[in-house]
């Protein structure tokens, strides 16, 4: 038998239960928050049998898990409580010593847990140390995750890998720079991270509905050429950028010479089949290994309907490498396709 917490974007859980649904039969899947954080058990699968099927073809809409080694029911007491936390760290001493541990500690909203993220890592830290672990934030090759619901306290250990990603709960962290142009620069970030995809290596983007450029600047720090497509102005900021040519027009009405960029990335806010026809129509301008990064609205009542078809249809001019719902997505999620 094997238990995990699975976390996805608020009001995204159902779709990641389906997923899961039709992967495994048998699977058992209950609510901890509604519409973001579930609990998944398989009474066939071992714990490393359902982390590799789940790693070799990632779902779309499931953004965190975490195999859970022990449950305890919620302790009567702050002190109780902290007892609890503080045995767990201490019955891993053997697997930490040496190695650098990330605790990553999260509740549900009606969790009657007496403590913070960061109180209860405190709590848990002694341990850990005792044992000859480094507690980090990042680049851990433990992570000792603790989901706190109204009832119980789920304890996990685990590889990064394992979890999926290794910022708790999925939820990936950028530092808002000064002088950001846009909270979409980070849907960017995030989907450079997520599918490995360095924009460094890149020298040619054509970037649809580019207005007001937060994914343009994002290319464009990496050193990138960038072609911005939108018939509404650029940033202040990016205006006269010797790597940046602004076309004021709409997507639809454009063709480019054949192998003019080798990046193209889509953020525009429409309906995503519309978006594909233009993505789609703009091909033959990619070289050949080309990749696209394409915002897929889901605007419709059947994401995985909609994600299906779109698919689907972007097959026929692209090979399809990813699709993913980002912490940084909202309604939508992010695909990566190839030429």
């Amino acid at each position: 038998m094997s238990a995990f917490i699975a976390t996805a974007n608020p009001g995204f859980a159902p779709y990641a239960m389906e997923e899961l649904r039709r992967r495994f039969p048998g699977i058992a899947l209950s609510g901890l928050a509604p519409g973001e954080t579930f609990r998944v058990q398989h009474d066939e699968y071992s714990q490393e049998e359902l982390v590799r099927r789940l790693r070799a073809d990632e779902p779309i809409f499931l953004r965190h898990v975490f195999p859970v080694k022990e449950e305890v029911a919620m302790p009567n007491s702050p002190e109780e409580t902290a007892s609890a936390l503080a045995r767990f760290a201490a019955s891993r001493s053997a697997e930490a010593k040496g190695a650098a541990v990330a605790v990553q500690v999260r509740k549900s909203q009606d969790s009657p847990f007496p403590f913070s993220s960061a109180e209860g890592r405190d709590l848990m830290t002694p341990a850990l140390q005792a044992a000859g672990a480094e507690t980090v934030a990042r680049d851990a090759r433990w992570i000792l995750s603790v989901y706190a619901t109204k009832k119980s306290i789920y304890f996990g250990w685990s590889a990064p890998r394992d979890n999926l990603s290794d910022w708790p709960g999925g939820a990936v962290r950028f530092r808002r720079e000064e002088g950001l142009i846009s909270r979409a620069a980070f849907k960017l970030l995030e989907a450079e991270k997520t599918f490995g995809l360095p924009l460094n290596r890149f020298s040619n983007a054509l970037d649809l509905g580019a207005a007001p450029g937060g994914w343009s600047s994002v290319l464009l720090e990496r050193g990138v050429r960038v072609t911005a497509v939108d018939p509404a102005v650029m940033h202040p900021s990016l205006v006269g950028h010797p790597m940046l040519r602004h076309l004021r027009q709409n997507a639809a009405e454009l063709s480019f010479a054949p192998g003019s960029f080798d990046l193209l990335v889509c953020d525009m806010s429409w309906d995503p089949h519309h978006t594909c026809r233009i993505v789609s129509q703009l091909a033959p301008a990619l070289s050949a290994g080309a990749s696209g990064l394409i915002t897929l609205k889901l605007m419709y009542r059947k994401p995985l309907q909609t994600i299906a078809d779109l698919l689907e249809d972007y097959r026929e001019a692209f090979d399809v490498r990813r699709v993913k719902q980002l912490f940084h997505n909202r309604d939508e999620v992010t695909l990566w396709v190839r030429r």
